[in-house]
């Protein structure tokens, strides 16, 4: 089936909080990080969310894999890019846990994942909107000032239905040529499920946090690895 590279709209929202939802349903980390229950508006909330970010910070590209095959070109695949091309000063830090979440675990999970970003990428242009892995939390951090310019992979979500078709690579390989045209590095923070893929696309390893498994999350992997792809050298 033909999968197509399109811009993301804001009317793509409702969609893309659907499949971030359905995407993490498999991840083990979730039940202890969000056991629940949530209200039932969190999915509006959430796509009411990604709208106001997208509006609010310039830096967001939002991108998205439709599958044409069917009657609708149905949004199968999303991706939220931020491009930094110019010094920013760093906005407040500020974290919010919704109903749902397990607060202390969220705190000591993303709270850690954001001192390794500080410590890895500050003093550099990494500022990146987090929106935490999983649909219905939202936090947002900011660290030290912006001296040079990176891309930033934020957001990476398929339909489990699609995945291994292709999409993901399609959606990284948007913002990898961004990257190249602006002559500018690329940073993700990525899951054990996500890591080996990144290494197709020549992004390595900077860092790594593991959560403290004091939290009993069982075979569950607590792993975030940051990741950087270089500038590639001219041809």
């Amino acid at each position: 089936m033909p999968l197509v590279l399109r811009p993301g709209e804001d009317a793509d929202a409702t969609r893309m909080a659907e499949i971030e939802r359905t995407a993490f349903a498999d991840n083990k980390l979730t039940p202890f990080l969000f056991p629940g229950p949530f209200p039932d508006d969190a999915l509006e909330k959430r796509a009411e969310g990604l709208i106001a970010q997208r509006q609010n910070d310039p830096t967001t590209r939002w991108v998205k894999v439709v599958d044409t095959d069917t009657n609708t070109d149905e949004l199968v695949a999303y991706a939220k890019w931020n491009i930094m091309d110019k010094l920013r000063d760093p906005e407040p830090s500020r974290q919010e846990f919704g109903p749902g979440c397990n607060i202390e675990m969220c705190k000591e999970y993303f709270g850690g994942i954001y001192r390794k970003r500080a410590e890895l990428m500050g003093g550099k242009a990494y500022c990146c909107k987090l929106m935490g892995s999983h649909p219905l939390f939202v936090c947002t951090a900011y660290v030290d000032r912006f001296l040079s310019s990176y891309s930033v992979l934020d957001l990476l979500q398929t339909d489990p239905q699609y995945q291994g078709r292709g999409a993901g690579g399609m959606l990284i390989q948007f913002g990898l040529d961004m990257a190249d045209q602006l002559r500018v590095p690329a940073y993700l923070e990525s899951s054990p499920n996500a890591h080996g893929l990144y290494y197709r696309y020549e992004f390595r390893d900077i860092g790594q946090f593991t959560l403290n498994p004091k939290w009993n999350y069982g075979d569950a992997d607590g792993t975030i690895y940051f990741m950087i792809r270089d500038v590639p050298e001219p041809k």
